[in-house]
């Protein structure tokens, strides 16, 4: 039999591993952006100013934050988030226009 203490701190880490997920924060995206600057979740130090930041907080929580970076470069094997950040890499570091 588990005791009532254990039962609701079960709950509890249930309901902290579920604010962890990216569903979570995409879901909360209006409340997280309200504030000027809003700041990533995650604690990971990024944060956004201006009337796009909604956007841009949105961007950052799919395709960077605690994601691996899934664009690599065949030349450095520098990694990248975003194929549009390859792309100017190769422009600018290489000299190659990317397709």
């Amino acid at each position: 039999n588990q005791s009532t203490d254990e039962v609701f701190m079960s709950a509890q880490e249930a309901v902290g591993a579920h604010r962890d997920t990216q569903g979570y924060w995409l879901a909360n995206l209006d409340f997280l952006a309200k504030e000027d600057p809003a700041k990533c979740p995650k604690n990971c130090g990024r944060s956004y100013k201006g009337t796009h930041r909604k956007k841009v907080l949105r961007r950052h929580l799919v395709y960077e934050c605690g994601v691996e970076r899934k664009f690599m470069c065949n030349i450095c094997f520098r990694r990248f988030s975003q194929k549009y950040y390859l792309s100017t890499h190769m422009g600018t570091v290489h000299r190659m226009p990317m397709n």
